[in-house]
């Protein structure tokens, strides 16, 4: 039947079968006014469905709000008994509800007169109450007085389906609340419906590509912007950002997005849609344990679902998979082959197989793997950087450069194949001038391109005339990108990081906001916050921060070293002394997990630069050795050689048989290619010190870069013994045996892999072997 609004005569229909015996209270969608409506006594029941049941008042239908009334069923006043208002003469429905309209049986709504109906601002008194009957409304209505503020009464929602009857729903949740009026920001003159922005979000993230998961979240945005009430428009938007940002989510998106995935299932229920939206985002922190497992076990309840259809189990294999990579790459393959039968048009699984082979070794099945899938989609950039990535991983740069050039070649003027040539120049190849040279090339054309792909150009341009020492040149180009991007993290890094190089304590704590929770290693960031306590004269604070990157990432070496710092710069030379002395026990030969390629540049070994001289403060008198061998194992990781071979030599005056500083300056004469003094020195430091892994380990080194096979392989097998840890003597010593006992060398090196995915003599070993 069709109803008039006694407040602003807007006309709108409810189907004859929602209305029960006793009437309903029906809000109209234009001026939120709250009538009671009674059943048209000349009706004909329909012959085909069932008239809706007699229910009390409290969960009487009101109209859903059209696209342009996006919160019309807020702050519904409190139901009265049906007998205390009239009903309203109905009028034959002239028109069916629009296809776009998720909930509608109701009919085209005519635009009100000026005259009749102000024009309503879709995001007004956001959760207010409803606004009250103007003069001449009608007087029984009148009698209900003003809507309750809170909390807003339930109202009834209308589905579509045939036979459907009003069913009562909470208010919007506390969260949604929150996000609506900030994303309204962005997208002023919003037009359309839901349902139209639900399927352009659909066919985006069917498209499996990392540039539509963010016209994809837009999407969803917007959709829930239009149906607040929308849960697919959270599934949706939550699966697009936890697959277009992935690790690169910060934390306050990241807690977000989990609060607006918990509203909706609240709402919707436990459906394999949310589950799976929830076990996606989850996997962006994969490097932790607990939401590592959180995901698998939603993904098992996605399976278990009865409701889940092929596409959603398949999507659920693929968490799984997934959650496997870090500790099984058979078991990670295996449920990758499970999501393949379900879905086999889904073009992430072949990347995510990949993935799973390269975990477990087989550099050569998985860059076959990508290159069928590169071969069906040339254009598929995701598989072309991961590509690109394990060939720099494995030491082939120039492989990586052949793929981005035949790719520029056949997309002329593509950014998304130059800038990774650029990359290639300041990162893999360490040739940074020409890599400003390249980069400052792409901004003559940078009108072509949106403001999101200039910033990241000039991101690395400033990361790169860092690596060539033009530091005010690279604060230039990444201020001018966060002119483009204010929160871009990669470059608020580089500013942070010339800020603590200028020791400009100030500006760094500036930046400091910018990059905390968004680096993509938690690990990372504490050092960093460290750095910039420390010089901010806060030693015991910034040891806090190390100790937790130490706890974060064991491998840290370089956290490890600057506990140390700290604590002599608190002047506690014993707890000093005690730190640095576990230090010595870690590889010599890695300071820090390393990515090759990455949005967060940083030059080699540059936590620890800036804070020489701290240690030696510690010094008792001129014949103290342990401040000099200190710095000097400190000046070794941070690449000056010469500097540390002069304070363990002042070590070694004091005490000639000092094993730490022998086997340093062993693995120095090493590095500079004196093999008959590193030869010399580490057997020295065995000598004097049988029970230092290090000592073993330089030894082991000498002895193999002077092609003494097997005492070479009996040094690294005592430093193992002392520390199993040891990846470099792990690796060296596989090497060794890889011609006479391949499958023995493959298995160890696989093994450190497992435990250490970023341990890159080892991928480069397991290459060689497979070639």
């Amino acid at each position: 039947m069709r109803i008039v609004c006694q407040k602003c005569a807007a006309a709108y229909a409810i189907d004859d079968r929602l209305i029960t015996a006793k009437g309903v209270r029906a809000q109209c969608p234009r001026c939120r006014n709250l009538q009671l409506v009674r059943r048209d006594p000349s009706a004909v029941p329909s012959q085909d469905a069932p008239a809706a049941p007699s229910r009390p008042a409290a969960a009487a239908a009101s109209a859903p709000p059209p696209a342009d009334d996006l919160f019309g069923d807020f702050g519904a006043p409190a139901p009265m008994p049906a007998a205390q208002a009239p009903a309203v003469p109905a009028r034959p429905a002239k028109a069916a509800a629009p296809e776009a309209d998720l909930f509608g049986d109701f009919g085209a709504m005519p635009e009100p007169s000026p005259s009749s109906a102000p024009p309503v601002d879709p995001f007004a008194d956001l959760g207010g109450p409803a606004p009250a009957p103007s003069a001449g409304a009608d007087p029984l209505l009148d009698f209900l007085g003003p809507a309750p503020t809170s909390p807003p009464a339930p109202v009834a929602r209308i589905s579509s389906e045939p036979g459907a009857v009003p069913v009562s729903v909470a208010p919007i949740p506390d969260v949604i609340q929150t996000v609506l009026p900030r994303w309204k920001l962005k997208y002023l003159e919003l037009e359309g419906t839901s349902t139209q922005r639900l399927e352009e979000g659909r066919r985006q993230l069917a498209r499996e590509e990392r540039s539509a998961y963010t016209e994809a979240e837009e999407s969803f945005q917007q959709a829930l912007l239009l149906d607040p009430r929308s849960d697919e428009a959270i599934a949706g938007y939550v699966q697009s950002l936890a697959l277009g940002r992935g690790a690169g989510l910060d934390d306050t998106a990241f807690k977000e997005a989990i609060e607006l995935v918990e509203a909706a299932q609240s709402r919707a229920g436990r459906v394999p849609q949310l589950l799976l939206a929830e076990a996606n985002l989850l996997l962006t922190r994969s490097r932790q344990s607990a939401p590592r497992e959180r995901a698998r076990v939603l993904a098992e309840e996605s399976l278990a679902h009865a409701k889940a259809t092929d596409a959603q189990k398949a999507e659920a294999h693929l968490v799984m998979g997934r959650v496997y990579l870090s500790s099984s790459g058979g078991l990670a393959d295996q449920q990758f082959g499970m999501a393949q039968k379900l879905a086999p048009d889904l073009k992430r699984i072949q990347y995510y197989r990949a993935l799973a082979h390269e975990s477990a070794g087989e550099y050569k099945l998985a860059l076959e793997t990508l290159r069928k899938r590169l071969t069906a989609d040339p254009r598929d950039w995701d598989s072309l950087a991961a590509t690109s990535r394990i060939y720099q991983e494995v030491g082939e740069p120039q492989e990586a450069r052949k793929l981005y050039e035949a790719r520029a070649k056949a997309d002329p003027g593509e950014l998304r194949a130059l800038l990774p040539l650029a990359v290639l120049r300041y990162q893999a190849e360490g040739n940074a001038a020409a890599g400003v040279r390249e980069l400052r090339a792409l901004l003559k054309t940078r009108e072509r391109h949106d403001h999101r792909d200039v910033a990241q150009v000039l991101v690395h341009l400033a990361a790169a005339e860092r690596a060539a020492g033009n530091s005010d040149a690279g604060v230039k180009a990444a201020e001018e990108a966060l002119g483009l991007s204010k929160e871009l993290p990669e470059a608020h890094l580089q500013v942070f990081l010339v800020a603590l190089e200028q020791r400009d304590a100030a500006r760094a704590r500036k930046h400091l906001d910018g990059i905390k929770g968004r680096l993509e290693d938690r690990a990372l960031e504490a050092v960093l916050e460290g750095r910039l306590l420390l010089l901010e004269k806060k030693p015991l604070e910034a040891l806090e921060r190390f100790q937790a990157a130490t706890s974060l990432d064991a491998r840290r070496l370089d956290a490890q070293l600057l506990a140390g710092v700290a604590e002599a710069a608190a002047k506690r030379s014993t707890e000093a002394f005690r730190v640095l002395k576990q230090a010595l026990a870690a590889d010599p030969l890695r300071l820090e997990p390393r990515p090759v390629s990455t949005r967060f540049w940083l030059r080699p070994a540059e936590t620890v630069k800036g804070v020489e001289g701290t240690i030696l403060a510690l010094a008792q008198n001129p014949d103290d050795p342990a401040p000099s061998l200190y710095e000097g194992v400190l000046r070794f990781h941070q690449g000056d050689l010469d500097a540390a071979d002069r304070h363990l030599r002042d070590v070694l005056e004091s005490d000639a048989n000092n094993a730490d500083a022998l086997a340093y300056r062993s693995l120095i004469a090493t590095r500079k290619g004196n093999s008959t003094e590193a030869r010399a020195l580490s057997a020295r430091a065995v000598s004097a010190g049988r029970q230092h892994p290090v000592a073993h380990l330089a030894h082991g080194w000498a002895l193999a870069d002077g092609r003494q096979v097997e005492p070479a392989k009996r040094a690294l097998r005592d430093a193992l013994g002392l520390s199993p840890t040891l990846w470099s003597a792990r690796v060296r010593l596989a090497e060794l045996e890889s011609t006479q006992r391949r499958a023995e060398a493959r298995k160890e090196l696989v093994s450190v892999v497992g435990l250490d995915p970023e341990y890159l003599p080892a991928k480069r070993m397991l290459y060689l072997l497979d070639r």
